[in-house]
């Protein structure tokens, strides 16, 4: 299946907001790194910024982002601590709880985030386009195939116990 047809594609504003001292951290693809959000060097954005950021693109548990301008790649399930908004960073919501797991889609995209890379368009600074991922083929098999492969990835790389 196609991406667009598997999972809600979205992605963060694209304009700058004004950044303030304190208020909502503004996600962007330098703070996905090794699967997990680095807050060290954030911004922070209005509430207002927040809420209009949030209209399109509110990122819930279990989302994934997914770098798609500079360093492009760098998955990440989002498990929040925080409210906060994202800039120019892909957003993969489930549409149906019935097809697919998450974690199964995050160890697609470590696999093939360096061919995305190769097809990434841009002089100064490459990126991909939301349409590039919406139309990007995954292999979608049964969920519960999907839940042995993700036990089975896990296993083999984190070293975790099956259970």
């Amino acid at each position: 299946m196609r991406l667009g047809e598997h999972l809600d594609v979205r992605d963060g504003t694209h304009d700058t907001p004004k950044y303030v001292k304190n208020g909502y951290p503004l996600i962007t693809s330098k703070n996905l790194d090794n699967g997990k959000l680095n807050t060290d060097d954030i911004q922070f954005i209005s509430e207002a910024d927040h809420v209009a950021i949030s209209t399109r693109s509110r990122v819930d548990d279990g989302d994934i982002l997914f770098a798609m301008i500079g360093s492009i790649g760098n998955p990440v399930i989002v498990n929040k601590k925080f409210d906060f908004s994202i800039k120019n960073v892909a957003l993969f919501k489930k549409i149906d709880s019935n097809l697919n797991d998450m974690k199964y889609i995050f160890y697609f995209f470590i696999f093939i985030q360096e061919k995305i890379k190769k097809y990434a368009l841009g002089g100064v600074q490459s990126f991909v386009s939301l349409t590039f991922l919406r139309n990007y083929l995954v292999p979608i098999p049964p969920l519960d195939e999907q839940k042995r492969i993700v036990k089975k990835i896990e296993k083999l790389l984190l070293n975790i116990p099956n259970n």
